[in-house]
């Protein structure tokens, strides 16, 4: 059972290190993977124990890349039958979960969805969880069917509302993600858009900076 993420290395020093030490804080489990890949790491980079870690080194990043790379990684470095849970890197972990909590999260397709039903991407990548099925491997056949150098920002996402005209997605519950004002009850917290540059929510992650 994997939780995974995947950024550069600037996007790792803000946001995803402390993502990784808060969920390893509140969830010392022996049966949850921690798996961050890193694409153009610097050298001799700070690594948070019981964290499993894989780099690239890649010449023409793009943002688009940077967003979608968590699905390749997934199809290509985890067992096709583990549950794997995708989160944002600018995330937080504000509490402990249970095994049972987790494999009844991860055995569905479940995503974060817009709070606004109208928006243009009503499903987003902050959080995805693959089930058992075939959902992982056509995810990344869709994402690839277009040459990563064509792909463009929000490619991720594109795929994902492309997905759910042939999958049944479960909307995210609040329980397990929340986004930009905290929900006490919530396992994770994360900051899409502007909120990354607002006091008003990013004080909530420092509550549970190591």
């Amino acid at each position: 059972m994997h939780i995974l993420i995947a950024c550069d290395q600037a996007y790792y020093d803000k946001w995803g290190i402390e993502l990784l030490k808060s969920t390893r804080y509140y969830n010392p489990h022996s049966w949850l993977n921690l798996h961050c890949h890193i694409v153009n790491p610097r050298l001799g980079f700070e690594q948070v124990e019981g964290v499993d870690y894989t780099t690239e080194v890649n010449s023409n990043v793009s943002i688009a890349y940077l967003q979608a790379v968590r699905f390749i990684v997934a199809q290509g470095k985890l067992p096709k039958d583990d549950l794997v849970m995708i989160l944002d890197a600018d995330t937080v972990c504000t509490k402990e979960f249970t095994k049972e909590e987790f494999i009844e999260a991860t055995s569905n397709i479940t995503i974060l969805k817009h709070h606004k039903s109208e928006a243009l991407h009503q499903w987003l990548c902050g959080m995805v969880t693959f089930g058992n099925g075939k959902f992982r491997h056509d995810y990344v056949h869709n994402l690839l069917k277009k040459k990563i150098p064509e792909w463009e920002y929000g490619h991720d996402q594109d795929i994902l509302n492309l997905c759910a005209e042939h999958y049944e997605f479960n909307n995210a519950h609040p329980d397990w993600i929340c986004m930009g004002k905290q929900n006490l009850n919530s396992v994770f917290l994360t900051l899409k858009g502007t909120h990354k540059l607002n006091p008003k929510y990013t004080n909530q992650f420092e509550r549970y900076k190591f």
